[in-house]
């Protein structure tokens, strides 16, 4: 029985974080590769493993243990009906909506899609340990390490995927592997299910027992200890989605990004649910506010280089804070007594806070913060109540601990009172009244004394003004699904910056003599300004496709005798660069030009007509979004290209050489190929906007290129493998050592 039960919980928990990646994977392309489609994804699952847990919790309370176990034997056969999980194609309609939060229809599509399977599956771990504590096995009456073995499952899968199943397999043989996996879940299931019907007769739920068995008594949680498991469980929570929306907007929205602060998260679980853990450990809270009040200020700052150094201080953190508060979780776990009732309903309660923290950071945040203040407000709160966690922890007096944590909130307040700027406190009012009602039903929960609760208040108050407008030239904050846009004034070289996160996506001069000049990746004398210089003098393209608006720079390059499309799906950027306030490009178009909202590639495939150039401009974080740069994606344009049309594409990136890709492509479907990176810029070429580039054209025939600069040459190095819709493996494409 032991043994089986440990199976069945490795696998299920395998099964269960492997759906989410493939799942997300298979959202991704619908909605522009944005960030925030994990998050999302994230809440999604949280909130339906808070049903699975629910329907656990109450079948194992109110029903007899073979009629539990009858329904459930039944219920595990209907995600058959729904294998293998596909994405309908109707489910485009999320990509066409010109809605800057499309976050319900995306929950619709997930139910449709993986609802049910995700919520059977998720009834499999807190059901499975109820049954092995109702065995009479010897270790039947303390359980929870089995809560390691499903945790290691989880690990296995998040670690699995990105690196031996995305690499190799396309999503449909994944989705069929996970159908075949669901199928060997079945039988384990059914397995651990035959114990409940032996011991039907002789061990029925609390609804029938008239006592517990002599010597062992039952005692059920207050509802201040179900209050403290929601908490213990909803500050990891939103910390994990915190730390993979700071790290995916600045590099890219992928899997192997979502994979490790999930794993980390999970790996909490594992070392303080084990049966000999010690935690939290002294070191831990030693180290926290200090490590937490740096990686504040490094968000508030926006600093995310040099990267060697910030991403693994990012997840440090994660992992130091999971494991304290799962620590404490687990410190707090009920005792079983001769019943597993409080088994399922430690779960319920502790999936409810992970759920909380998901509507926090999911739902909650991108509607209240305009920039990602969610994050750091949740550190904030964690130094505050460390030390209050538990009045019986050895630490607790710790007078290094003690000082520690005065020293930290010490810092903040001198830095938040640095960046005190009044007028950020109206767009974040409702953030911050949010933060101040959480902080005192902490204050109610833990009785923390009442200078403390006061002194938290400041400091969330003042973190709600912090900003550094008059520093840093803060014009503008808008935020999205698709993510955080800041518009900046350059004083000092007298520009208007475009930047999301840490990556700009445009720029223009304020010289009224240079504000028609293209700056940046599309400079006059970049690879891209030598394509426009060459078509317009010899033979300009009378109809021109952007996919990707950013500021509207290209627009400096158009004639007044051509049309100009523009396709973007974010609707605020759309507003930032058509407002004169903010940028002129396309005020100043002289070409008459539209801007189309929604996802480029499935909008193109409406354009009624022909393009003689398509340029694919659009990114996500720091990276195109793959399914821009796939063989279909290229075929496509294919189909709304002019014979002698030419596509140019932007593999711009610090981190990924998508090059390789596109002469795989290009390869497949008998294109010519021209590729140009020009790395080496001079001080005077940086200091007039000029940034370093790459760029790839294709067409069908080289003659089409006609005589560009010679700087420019076919591609040679090809991958092995094109990538398609269905397939994509990004460890090929990783710069290990980038140019810029």
């Amino acid at each position: 029985m032991l043994i089986v039960s440990g199976l069945t919980l490795f696998l299920s928990a395998h099964l269960l974080f492997w759906v989410q990646l493939m799942v997300a994977k298979m959202i991704l392309p619908l909605l522009g590769g944005s960030p925030a489609v994990w998050n999302t994804c994230q809440f999604f699952f949280q909130g339906t493993l808070l049903l699975g847990y629910a329907y656990s919790h109450f079948t194992s309370s109110h029903w007899l243990p073979r009629r539990q176990a009858l329904f459930h034997c039944l219920l595990i056969f209907g995600p058959l009906l729904f294998l293998p999980i596909t994405i309908s194609p109707n489910a485009t309609f999320l990509a066409t909506s010109s809605d800057a939060h499309p976050i319900f229809p995306l929950l619709a599509l997930l139910t449709i899609a993986v609802g049910c399977p995700f919520f059977v599956v998720a009834t499999t771990a807190p059901l499975v340990q109820k049954w092995f504590s109702d065995s009479g096995h010897p270790q039947s009456q303390d359980p929870y390490f089995l809560y390691t073995a499903s945790n290691l499952g989880s690990i296995c899968g998040l670690v699995s995927y990105p690196l031996l199943i995305e690499p190799y397999f396309s999503l449909t043989h994944q989705s069929q592997f996970w159908a075949i996996g669901y199928g060997l879940l079945i039988c384990l299931t059914l397995a651990c299910s035959v114990p409940s019907w032996a011991l039907a007769k002789t061990n029925s739920s609390l609804a029938s027992s008239p006592a517990a068995p002599p010597n062992l008594e039952i005692t059920q949680p207050t509802n201040k200890e179900k209050a403290q498991w929601v908490l213990l469980s909803f500050i990891p929570s939103s910390l994990m989605l915190g730390v993979t929306t700071y790290i995916t907007t600045d590099l890219a929205a992928i899997p192997l990004l979502w994979a490790i602060p999930l794993g980390i998260y999970l790996l909490s679980f594992i070392v303080t649910f084990a049966r000999t853990s010690r935690w939290p450990s002294r070191w831990f809270l030693l180290v926290l506010p200090l490590l937490f009040t740096a990686l504040i200020f490094l968000v508030l700052l926006q600093a995310m280089r040099p990267l060697w150094l910030f991403l693994p201080l990012h997840l440090a953190g994660l992992f130091i804070a999971a494991c304290i508060f799962h620590g404490e979780l687990a410190r707090r776990r009920p005792q079983l007594g001769a019943s597993g009732g409080n088994l399922t309903g430690f779960y319920l309660w502790m999936a409810f806070g992970g759920l909380l923290g998901g509507v926090f950071n999911a739902i909650v945040s991108p509607l209240i913060f305009p920039t990602l203040l969610e994050y750091p407000l949740i550190m904030v709160l964690s130094i505050l109540i460390i030390p209050e966690l538990s009045a019986d922890n050895p630490h607790h007096s710790d007078p290094t601990l003690q000082t520690n944590r005065r020293l930290s909130l010490g810092l903040l307040f001198g830095g938040f009172l640095v960046g005190f700027t009044p007028q950020t406190f109206l767009p974040n009012l409702a953030g911050i009244v949010i933060a101040i009602i959480l902080l005192y039903a902490i204050y109610r929960l833990y009785h923390i004394k009442l200078y403390r609760l006061i002194y938290g208040i400041i400091l969330i108050l003042l973190l709600g003004q912090f900003s550094l407008a008059d520093l840093a030239g803060l014009l503008a904050a808008k935020r999205s699904f698709y993510g955080i846009n800041r518009v900046i004034l350059d004083s000092e070289g007298g520009y208007h910056l475009l930047m999301h996160g840490t990556t700009m996506h445009g720029k223009q001069s304020l010289d009224p003599k240079r504000r028609h000049i293209p700056l940046t990746y599309f400079y006059p004398t970049g690879p891209l300004g030598q394509l426009f210089t060459y078509l317009n003098s010899h033979k300009p393209p009378s109809r021109v496709a952007v996919l990707g608006l950013g500021i509207g720079t290209l627009a400096a390059y158009s004639l007044p005798q051509q049309q100009w499309t523009f396709y973007e799906i974010d609707p605020l950027v759309a507003d930032i660069a058509q407002n004169p306030d903010y940028f002129t490009f396309l005020p100043d178009a002289k070409a008459p030009f539209s801007v189309i909202l929604g996802d480029g590639r499935l909008q193109l495939a409406k354009a009624a007509h022909s393009y003689d150039l398509i340029i694919m401009d659009a990114f996500t974080s720091d990276a195109i979004p793959v399914h821009l740069v796939t063989r279909e994606a290229i075929q496509l344009y294919l189909t709304k290209l002019t014979p002698q049309g030419i596509i140019a594409i932007n593999i711009s990136n610090r981190y990924i050489n998508l090059e390789p890709v596109l002469g795989a492509i290009a390869r497949d479907l008998g294109l010519a190929t021209l590729s140009q990176q020009q790395l080496e810029i001079t001080p005077e070429e940086k200091a007039l906007g000029k940034s370093p580039s790459q760029w790839v054209l294709l067409s069908r025939q080289s003659d089409n290129f006609g005589d560009l600069n010679p700087q420019w040459h076919p591609i040679t190095n090809l991958a092995a493998k094109a990538w398609t819709d269905d397939f994509s493996n990004i460890w090929t494409t990783i710069r290990f050592f980038h140019p810029r």
